[in-house]
């Protein structure tokens, strides 16, 4: 029901002054938000003879025309009982405007109570002891305006008096106004990690019994990837960011670990999911150590494999730890990752309003930074941290006033905040359920998936920058993320030598990322173990290519035939070839052709080296794939280099003759001919010519002598 008398549309433009003289009055008078602590402030800061725990807030939501109660338990936790006491519900009518203020009035700073509007008297408990009493307001005497923008939280709380007259105990919260109008509404996110524990103990072994039995602990009654569960099933709102390699081992376990990966895959059928990178690799070391190729290698994992066999977005990564440095935004914007969900303590606002997306842009790419809200995600996991003392209800009503303040602060429809739990979260799903049941029922929040955060626009939110560099010493080492960067590529190479490289490449990602899981930034003794091991084991599948040692030679021609080894000591054929490294220049590099090397046999190569000039020089032999890339351990030998003068002296010579014979030509060609080279003709009437070396025969008649 709306609560609004007859004529109230009349009365609205007076009601209106009342508000805004009513504002006025107010900046005038003292305050509980923001303000000098007053004479009861000190009463909050004394440990209470009685505690007061506010059980229930009806209705959650107040409009007009409705009564507020207000159900709490009185706790006398001291040694004496308490008698004629009095426990009254106190009203702050004045609209916080700021989340500091709501931080104001929780924490009694300010001093301010509020109005008894509701008591009850004449109470007493004994030592020990406790009562419960319901206090209720009339909607008569609520006393806040049916007016456009004045919806939001109001303090309330809940004091109990001694017969003294002094205060005994106190808890806080909000009363929720809402007349009845349309209101500005938050778009909120939960988003909840489901990684595994560290995913092996050893390379060959990567489901042992100490992982199992860890896995096993987890998914029991009590443990975090249980309680994960049981919130999936309970509220379909709650969005998983899923680890899919957790979801691979869980089946493969068995028993209750495969019982609770068909429990998990069922809930992601009805929601949509995140899936991580294979692993959940830890972003910072990757990007530390420079190596996109295996946090490409751990998507592309993910991104076959899907969750529950579904299809799932694998565009969003999160970054592990509090703070995230620009290396670590870089590296998810070079995988063409859309999304980031970065640390509490990073890209945090400046202002007063908070809200989730901010794009980055790095020299890899721009990304949307999701920035988790700190205080609401803290009222998700461990509301006694933001509020001592917090019941749920007490709890429930913090996040609507939260959220209602961020409504107040932007334009319809614009701000969007993340919730989003570390890892090693262990919800509970009574506290999470009441928390998405009034973010759904509230006018002011609206619940959405993720991808609607990223489908929005950054909000221009002041922000402090990201720190250029920031490292966990928890973090894999760089080193050892190359190492294993570094085995993946030999491996990979080596097995293009081979017709079937599955045999090889069949599970290679899967070994090389298990070490970089964040799960294993609490072992990282174990962690550094589990790399030697992946290193090792993946050394030891490349064994099987090898060239015999080579001798020593003499090279005392222009070209040389030489004669190399390849033992292939692999199942399967392999196709190599070999590439000849001379570190002078006398011999020339030369590359064979490639031949097939059967299985458990030993195949001969010919190269044909090819000389240049006199030297002794050291030679490198590479035993290479198909494309061109090293398969084996290469061998290296001394030549000495001695091209005969007659292979030699030909060559130079016949160069020498054929560049003179060229310039003669040339020279001929130019010249021309003269009167004493070359062909001649004599006019008709001129004397014939003379014999060579004879005289000039006579005149003809008529002519000149």
């Amino acid at each position: 029901m709306s609560g609004r008398r007859p004529g109230g549309a009349r009365r609205r433009p007076m009601l209106a002054l009342v508000a805004a003289l009513s504002g006025v009055l107010a900046g005038a008078l003292p305050v509980g938000w923001p303000g000098a602590p007053g004479p009861a402030a000190a009463a909050d800061a004394v440990a209470p003879a009685i505690r007061v725990l506010i059980d229930q807030v009806s209705p959650s939501v107040l409009r007009p025309g409705q009564d507020l109660t207000v159900v709490a338990t009185l706790r006398n936790e001291g040694a004496a009982p308490v008698e004629n006491a009095t426990a009254g519900l106190q009203l702050y009518r004045m609209r916080p405007a700021s989340r500091t203020e709501l931080e104001s009035w929780v924490t009694g700073a300010g001093g301010a109570v509020g109005t008894r509007v509701a008591s009850q008297p004449a109470l007493t408990i004994p030592a020990g002891g406790q009562v419960q009493v319901a206090l209720t307001l009339p909607a008569a005497r609520v006393g806040l305006l049916d007016q456009p923008d004045v919806w939001g939280p109001r303090g309330l709380a809940v004091e109990v008096i001694g017969s003294n007259g002094r205060r005994l105990g106190v808890q806080r919260t909000f009363a929720l106004w809402q007349p009845d109008e349309a209101v500005a509404q938050v778009r909120v996110s939960l988003l909840a990690p489901v990684t595994g524990v560290a995913p092996g103990a050893s390379a060959t072994d990567p489901a042992s019994p100490a992982d199992e039995d860890a896995l096993v602990r987890a998914v029991e009654p009590g443990g975090r990837l249980d309680a994960l569960l049981t919130l999936a099933a309970a509220d379909r709102d709650v969005e998983l960011a899923v680890d899919p390699s957790l979801l691979a081992a869980a089946t493969a376990a068995g028993g209750r670990p495969a019982a609770w990966a068909a429990g998990m895959s069922q809930a992601l059928t009805l929601r949509s999911g995140l899936a991580l990178p294979w692993g959940d690799p830890d972003l910072a070391a990757v990007a530390h150590a420079g190596t996109p190729d295996l946090l490409t290698a751990a998507i592309g994992l993910s991104t076959a494999t899907g969750l529950g066999g579904a299809p799932a977005r694998t565009d969003v990564l999160w970054a592990p730890g509090a703070t995230v440095d620009r290396s670590t935004v870089a590296a998810a914007a070079a995988v063409g990752a859309q999304g980031l969900v970065v640390g509490s303590d990073t890209l945090q606002a400046t202002d007063a309003v908070t809200t989730a997306r901010t794009d980055v842009v790095t020299d890899s790419g721009r990304v949307a930074a999701l920035v988790p809200d700190r205080l609401l995600t803290q009222l998700f996991v461990a509301p006694d941290r933001v509020e001592p003392g917090a019941t749920l209800a007490t709890t429930v009503q913090r996040l609507l006033a939260e959220i209602a303040v961020l409504a107040h602060d932007g334009a319809p429809g614009t701000h969007g905040v993340l919730i989003a739990p570390d890892r090693d979260w262990t919800p509970s799903t009574q506290l999470v359920t009441a928390l998405m049941s009034a973010l759904r029922a509230a006018p002011w929040s609206r619940v959405v998936p993720v991808s609607a955060l990223l489908g929005g626009a950054d909000e221009g939110t002041e922000r402090e920058p990201l720190p250029q560099s920031a490292t966990s010493g928890a973090e894999l080492s760089p080193d050892e993320v190359r190492s294993l960067a570094g085995t993946r590529a030999d491996t990979l190479a080596f097995a293009t030598a081979i017709a079937d490289q599955g045999i090889l490449t069949a599970g290679l990602d899967q070994q090389v990322v298990a070490p970089l899981s964040v799960a294993w930034r609490a072992d990282p003794a174990g962690r550094s173990r589990l790399v030697r091991a992946v290193v090792a084991d993946t050394q030891s599948e490349r064994a099987g290519l090898s060239l015999a040692p080579a001798p020593d030679l003499n090279v005392i021609s222009a070209s040389a035939p030489v004669r190399f080894v390849v033992r292939n000591d692999l199942s399967v054929p392999a196709t190599v070839s070999v590439r000849v490294l001379p570190r002078k220049a006398c011999l020339r590099p030369v590359h064979s052709d490639p031949v097939v090397a059967e299985p458990g046999a030993s195949s001969p190569i010919t190269v044909n080296l090819v000389a240049a000039a006199n030297c002794d020089v050291v030679v490198d032999v590479q035993l290479v794939g198909v494309d061109g890339l090293g398969v084996g351990q290469g061998v290296q030998f001394t030549a000495r280099v001695a091209p005969t003068i007659e292979d030699v002296g030909t060559v130079v010579v016949g160069a020498l003759l054929a560049i003179g014979m060229l310039l003669g030509i040339v020279r001929t060609v130019r010249r021309g001919q003269s009167v004493r080279r070359g062909a001649r003709r004599a006019d008709e009437d001129a004397p014939p010519l003379p014999v060579l070396g004879g005289e000039v025969p006579a005149a003809r008649d008529g002519g000149d002598a």
